[in-house]
């Protein structure tokens, strides 16, 4: 459970009133009650006192904790970035290469971008999770919990999942154990989505990730996540390819 933040009483009953006439207000203009349905009802217990002000300020918490997380991993990121430009040396050549960001193979490859909307469907499908994209890939938390992640490797979605590899090897699914390399230790289950059948495995292997951590399944409104095709050209104007320069040693003419 997320510790709440060191409130006294009255603040919390203050919060707790005001919160109160928030949500009545905007359940009359609903014409419904929306208990229930604000971000912060996944960390409500009722039982407790305040319930909504110990909820929100649940949800602050963990954001600011998620927030230190992705400006790690942001950190990370950038120090993997090649340097600038090498100095040359006889005999080789600098040549234009690109690194490409997971959205920009999203929007490249319409293929990928339906099994895509299958998978985040899936995923946000549960309560509590929450999705954060990446240069390098997309995370799925349940607060500083990671319980998935996923990239694009060449045209093909992969799944990672916080699953022990050994508990499915005499299983239908079809996986990679990668618990030995450090950037998937936390996931270290891998999952290919190269068709509709696969990815019905993989929303499989996502109630079962589900029922290890205690999640209900809410439902969500499906939806499409469709990007209209870029060239490279625009795509590096947005920031979603960046070119570098890498030395490579000079083809012989033949």
């Amino acid at each position: 459970m997320i510790e709440t933040k060191e409130l006294t009483a009255e603040e919390l009953d203050q919060l707790q009133k005001t919160i109160d006439v928030d949500k009545w207000l905007a359940s009359e203009r609903a014409g419904r009650d929306l208990c229930g349905e604000a971000s912060y009802c996944v960390y409500c217990i009722k039982a407790e006192t305040y319930p909504c002000a110990r909820a929100v300020v649940r949800e602050q918490t963990e954001k600011e904790g998620l927030k230190e997380i992705e400006e790690a991993e942001d950190e990370i990121a950038v120090a993997e970035e090649p340097e600038e430009q090498p100095a040359i040396k006889e005999g080789y050549e600098l040549v234009t290469r690109f690194r490409r960001s997971y959205k920009s193979r999203l929007i490249q490859s319409a293929t990928v971008q339906e099994l895509y909307s299958g998978l985040k469907n899936a995923v946000l499908g549960y309560a509590g999770v929450k999705c954060r994209i990446g240069f390098q890939g997309e995370t799925y938390r349940v607060g500083k919990q990671l319980i998935a992640k996923s990239n694009i490797s060449g045209k093909t979605l992969c799944l990672y999942l916080a699953l022990n590899p050994a508990d499915f090897e005499d299983s239908k699914f079809r996986f990679e154990d990668v618990s030995d390399k450090k950037t998937h230790a936390a996931v270290p289950m891998k999952v290919r989505i190269t068709s509709r059948r696969a990815l019905k495995h993989a929303q499989e292997l996502l109630k079962i990730l589900a029922e290890k951590y205690e999640l209900q399944e809410v439902g969500t409104l499906l939806k499409e996540y469709k990007f209209p095709y870029e060239t490279d050209d625009q795509l590096i104007e947005d920031g979603l390819i960046k070119p570098y320069t890498v030395l490579v040693k000079k083809k012989k003419k033949s």
